[in-house]
């Protein structure tokens, strides 16, 4: 580990308690695991409330895990970087694209009945919402245009209060997709507690099964990507979000039968004119 994240935490050693000191220890031996963990999964790991992980954060200068997380990223790396050649970094981009794809397409053919259930829910729903913000509010975007296109009735904003207000309506009829790749995005997880609270069907999209998102959602498509900070919306990770919504917009389409045809043929109509 570098200097300044290992000296605050032994600097402040002798402020700990028995389970920080654990905690302290744990770090100190596993930075680069640590840093790709939500907080859920680190207090299921070493079985310590959250509270434990909040302070000693807070006694070693940080507001929450999410900054300190930040400051083990940049410290991890502060390492020399190596010429890269073009070529190699062609291929080892598209072999990252195809592991992205292929590790998330088991991770929901091991869980093929999760999908049948997310796509049923959403073509008998009376309304479909979708959250996401930052890189994965782009991924919500492109899900509003594919659900639109087949007829589905659903809604979508990247104003976080317009959002909020459009999902006062929603009951147990309704649907909502949320996309958030830690499933720690504050936004989100707050607008899926509030949908959840009003009695609609949760489906999380996030590469963590163990994170505050999944705790608000009915069901959870995970995707095989992790990042650490300083990698949030790496294009591999919206490879993945893209392979879970083609999948589920696919099924929902073969659910919707005619109904998704007849839309589709309507939706291109109104737009022809402008192709040349």
């Amino acid at each position: 580990m570098i200097e300044n994240v290992e000296a605050l935490i032994r600097a402040n050693h002798h402020r700990f308690t028995k389970k920080e000191t654990a905690l302290a220890r744990y770090i100190l031996e596993n930075p680069e695991k640590v840093v790709y963990m939500t907080i859920t999964e680190l207090t299921d790991e070493l079985k310590l409330g959250q509270g434990t992980v909040i302070r000693f954060c807070h006694k070693i200068g940080f507001p929450g895990f999410h900054a300190f997380k930040i400051a083990l990223a940049k410290t991890l790396g502060q390492q020399a970087h190596e010429e890269v050649k073009v070529e190699s970094l062609i291929l080892e981009v598209k072999q990252s694209h195809i592991q992205a794809i292929e590790e998330t397409s088991k991770l929901l053919s091991a869980n093929e009945s999760v999908v049948r259930s997310c796509a049923e829910k959403i073509a008998t729903c009376r309304r479909l919402y979708l959250l996401g913000v930052g890189a994965s509010g782009v991924t919500a975007l492109d899900a509003f245009y594919k659900f639109m296109r087949i007829g589905v009735d659903v809604r979508y904003t990247n104003d976080p209060h317009m959002l909020a207000m459009l999902l006062a309506d929603c009951n147990e009829k309704d649907c909502v997709l949320a996309f958030s790749q830690s499933g720690s995005t504050a936004l989100v997880v707050d607008l899926a507690a509030l949908a959840k609270k009003n009695g609609a069907c949760v489906v999380a999209v996030t590469g963590y099964s163990k994170s505050p998102l999944t705790r608000f959602s009915d069901f959870v498509l995970l995707t095989s990507i992790r990042e650490s900070p300083f990698q949030s919306g790496a294009i591999r990770s919206k490879i993945a979000q893209l392979h879970v919504l083609e999948v589920l917009f696919e099924y929902t389409k073969s659910l919707l039968g005619l109904r998704a045809d007849e839309a589709t043929k309507k939706t291109a109509s109104a737009v022809e004119k402008w192709i040349y």
